[in-house]
């Protein structure tokens, strides 16, 4: 989960009030949550989604490399839909299961490695900062697809994430001075809690029934779309006065914040991940480069030689091979 825990109600992630996105082409399921395809064998998602599998860390990564697979992106079901194994888990050494409850939560992110590419239709990239102060600056439009819960009333698994349609959330970029700005709007807020300076924010005004995340949607990525390609951000969670889709009776009637970290470890985790793929196709080319001649080789050797004898003058010679041909000026006898 990602969240804040209030009055003993732990708060986690899934887009409420949103948009369908069936058919998007960067959500994909993620271990009942979600993530999101970066590149061919590259999906963002959350340390804490990860880790799920198992007691520790460690052991959640092996689980992930022995059994992990991920879909096609925005599916509905995964019925008979083809499986895209995994290759490698990444996830920061600093990283530590979140504390909700003390706001407490250390580089909660995770790269996910496939073995095989998954067609991309939509490329991704990571921001600069440069680019997210003029988002800020130009009000630009921040979505968010996941395959969260719709409605908090869904927690009792009405709704499983193997038939889920994913969600989109819609929302903008605020500078980290609106953030300091929109947390003095709340006297209640801890703010021993706002633990780092620097982030950017994206409101969600779950009050007035806007888009906003839910359980089931960690893992999924805020992005920028411009010219066909997706401008990351960074993933949901962290911030303050989270609602999160909670029962009417822990609802709180003021808008969420998440945080984007412009330094958050995921940027890292992902030029590792380049490396690691572009390390993994050179590779399997020179393999299938030694395959094609090996192949070659053998229908070479499975021919029949012939032997021809060529003729010029009184000059004679024999000419041996698969498909032997005369020198120039010689004749075939």
């Amino acid at each position: 989960m990602l969240g804040l825990t209030l009055n003993n109600v732990s708060l986690a992630n899934s887009v409420e009030f949103g948009q369908d996105a069936t058919g998007d082409p960067n959500a994909v399921k993620v271990f009942g949550a979600s993530g999101f395809l970066y590149s061919e064998r590259i999906v963002l998602t959350v340390g804490h989604v990860i880790s799920a599998a198992s007691e520790t860390t460690s052991g959640a990564i092996r689980y992930w490399e022995r059994e992990g697979v991920i879909y096609d992106p925005g599916i509905v079901t995964i019925a008979g839909q083809k499986q895209y194994k995994v290759k490698t888990v990444l996830i920061p050494s600093t990283y530590t299961k979140p504390d909700y409850a003390n706001n407490i939560i250390n580089d909660d992110n995770a790269v996910i490695i496939l073995r095989e590419d998954i067609p991309m239709t939509k490329r991704a990239v990571y921001a600069t900062e440069a680019q997210m102060q003029r988002f800020v600056k130009e009000k630009s439009k921040v979505e968010l697809v996941g395959y969260g819960i719709t409605h908090g009333s869904q927690r009792s698994s009405l709704s499983p994430i193997n038939n889920r349609a994913p969600n989109k959330l819609t929302s903008t970029l605020i500078s980290p001075e609106a953030v300091v700005e929109f947390y003095k709007q709340y006297p209640n807020v801890d703010w021993n809690k706002i633990n780092k300076p620097g982030v950017y924010g994206i409101v969600q005004h779950r009050e007035l029934q806007q888009s906003h995340i839910c359980d089931g949607d960690s893992g999924s990525v805020f992005f920028v779309e411009e010219n066909n390609v997706r401008y990351v951000l960074g993933t949901t969670g962290l911030g303050l006065i989270y609602n999160n889709c909670p029962p009417p009776e822990y609802a709180y009637p003021y808008p969420s914040m998440s945080w984007i970290d412009p330094n958050s470890k995921l940027r890292d985790l992902v030029r590792t991940a380049e490396k690691i793929v572009e390390e993994d196709k050179k590779i399997e080319s020179a393999v299938a480069e030694a395959l094609r001649i090996f192949e070659s080789r053998k229908k070479v050797e499975g021919m029949k030689m012939k032997t021809i004898v060529c003729v010029k003058g009184k000059l004679s010679k024999k000419v041996t091979g698969l498909t032997p041909k005369c020198p120039k000026g010689f004749k075939k006898k």
